[in-house]
């Protein structure tokens, strides 16, 4: 994680490079963790790592992601208020019988990358980059904010997801590095705003796919 980013949190958990996944995105936490809020399913890999440095919080033990698409995508969810937004088909078994017990809707979407496509603002509006998201939001009555993911920047790949450029605290929408290198910064902004939510982005650096970073309360 860069270091503006970084110091930005009190405290940063990197988590372990899973071997079994591309190098360019091994590290990437919305491909080996899932969060429910206290409740975290993680890939078996993580496991007793993420046991013993965060104690406080529920751990799942889910199934072993692997590179390349679709077994790499288990974990990419996007959890909007108590509806799951995936692409059924290749999401982690575990996580679709954990959302069947506390009554979440799963969401059918052909895009496997669902939460690196999408900025979950609030439970009730999004930002995504995927047009099958958008169009699924707005049906079950959540605003979703189209974008294009031009401007994030990926190690290895053309561009990177707007979604894992993110991370959302209770009080504000974190971008990965500066958000004025998206050509849809403005709409971003006030789509935000509107929600009574603070944008904080990090304008020295670029606007980087980290993989989603989960803010742990």
């Amino acid at each position: 994680m860069p270091q503006a980013v970084r110091s930005y949190f009190e405290n940063v958990l990197s988590l372990p490079e899973n071997p079994d996944l591309d190098p360019r995105v091994a590290f990437h936490t919305d491909l080996s963790v899932f969060s429910f809020g206290n409740t975290l399913v993680c890939a078996p890999y993580i496991f007793s790592f993420l046991k013993e440095r965060i104690p406080q919080f529920e751990l799942i033990k889910g199934e072993e992601p692997k590179s390349p698409y679709p077994t790499e995508v288990l974990y990419n969810a996007a959890l909007v208020g108590r509806k799951l937004f995936c692409n059924i088909k290749y999401t982690s078994p575990t996580i679709l019988s954990e959302c069947e017990k506390r009554e979440i809707t799963s969401v059918n979407v052909p895009q496997g990358y669902a939460k690196c496509s999408t900025v979950i603002v609030d439970d009730m509006s999004i930002i995504t980059s995927d047009s099958s998201i958008q169009k699924a939001a707005e049906k079950e009555g959540i605003a979703a904010l189209f974008v294009s993911n031009e401007g994030v920047f990926l190690d290895g790949y053309p561009n990177g997801f707007i979604g894992g450029a993110s991370t959302v605290p209770e009080k504000e929408v974190i971008f990965t590095g500066d958000i004025f290198r998206s050509p849809d910064a403005e709409k971003i902004i006030e789509f935000i705003e509107k929600r009574g939510k603070k944008p904080v982005f990090f304008s020295d650096m670029p606007l980087y796919d980290l993989g989603s970073p989960i803010v742990l309360a």
